[in-house]
């Protein structure tokens, strides 16, 4: 879909075509798909994720600025309902741990029916271990492709907030893969 293909599509969208909208939920939907897996690590709560991201933004259509990507416009929506799922989950201890035990089940499976390597699997662990504040922005740009800026427009964050919490991230991550890597050479 060109941009002024997707210009028309989203302004049929928000004059209420049940048609616009359908397209631009396929157009859309892995990305937004791929974003809550990636935040929650479970396929089942990030379809729920996903489908509550669409039924949002068709809800809200009119508060969408045609000036901004569509794209993380809905990304923005996604990674909010990511984390207040996450907050929700946090309230309940034996919910929590029942959730990183579902999650733990869910990567296990993921990788052996995907064949990744056991660096790939590293890093997808150390991801998911990472704070919610700090997987977002790593998400968002290494594995959606987004620009500092994009990720800082997306996740409602100053320029410089960004930058700081993906250095942290990297920092984070590195200093866990190191570790995952330097105890698995151990003999």
């Amino acid at each position: 879909m060109n941009d002024s293909e997707a210009t028309n599509w989203v302004t049929s969208w928000i004059e209420g075509s049940t048609e616009a909208f359908a397209i631009l939920v396929e157009h859309n939907g892995d990305a937004v798909y791929n974003l809550a897996y990636r935040m929650c690590g479970n396929r089942a709560t990030a379809e729920d994720i996903a489908q509550e991201t669409f039924i949002r933004a068709h809800q809200r259509r009119h508060q969408y600025k045609p000036e901004y990507a569509l794209r993380n416009w809905l990304l923005a929506i996604c990674a909010n309902l990511c984390r207040s799922r996450y907050r929700g989950w946090r309230r309940n201890k034996d919910t929590e741990q029942a959730f990183a035990e579902e999650q733990e089940i869910e990567r296990n499976i993921q990788s052996r029916d995907n064949g990744m390597s056991e660096h790939k699997i590293a890093l997808e662990q150390a991801l998911m271990a990472l704070p919610e504040t700090l997987r977002a922005p790593l998400i968002l740009q290494y594995m959606e492709g987004m620009t500092i800026q994009e990720v800082a427009d997306t996740l409602h964050l100053r320029l410089s907030a960004a930058k700081m919490r993906l250095t942290r991230g990297r920092d984070q991550l590195r200093g866990m893969l190191q570790r995952t890597v330097g105890d698995r050479g151990k003999p």
